[in-house]
């Protein structure tokens, strides 16, 4: 899930081009990323939790939503600030998530097909 479509793009080819990996959808928004989902199994979702916020209106908490439809899913929240966001920590305990940055994304994608 990344709103950039030009992020969007260079992290679906990084996904793409990681040899086992295999994308099964990218999405701009939670409501795309679960209609996009709602049909598949996927191992890994990578969120991104710079989403941009809009003002007076809550923000969209994608951890919630995704845990209860893949329970099994690893989530990823993926960002550019140094130090990870733990605002995110509404995934739940039976759902492993994992934080890391923007560059650190190559090297998880390799972690996964070793």
């Amino acid at each position: 899930m990344e709103p950039h479509p030009q992020v969007m793009a260079a992290l679906a080819d990084l996904v793409t081009d990681e040899p086992g990996c295999e994308l099964v959808g990218a999405a701009a928004t939670v409501t795309e990323a679960l209609s996009l989902v709602s049909d598949m199994i996927p191992d890994v979702v990578l969120v991104d939790t710079d989403a941009p916020r809009r003002p007076h209106r809550p923000p969209q908490q994608p951890g919630n939503a995704l845990t209860e439809l893949l329970p099994t899913a690893v989530l990823v929240f993926i960002s550019t600030a140094t130090e990870p966001h733990t605002e995110y920590s509404e995934a739940s305990t039976t759902t492993p998530h994992i934080s890391i940055l923007k560059t650190a994304v190559p090297e998880f994608l390799r972690s996964l097909t070793v």
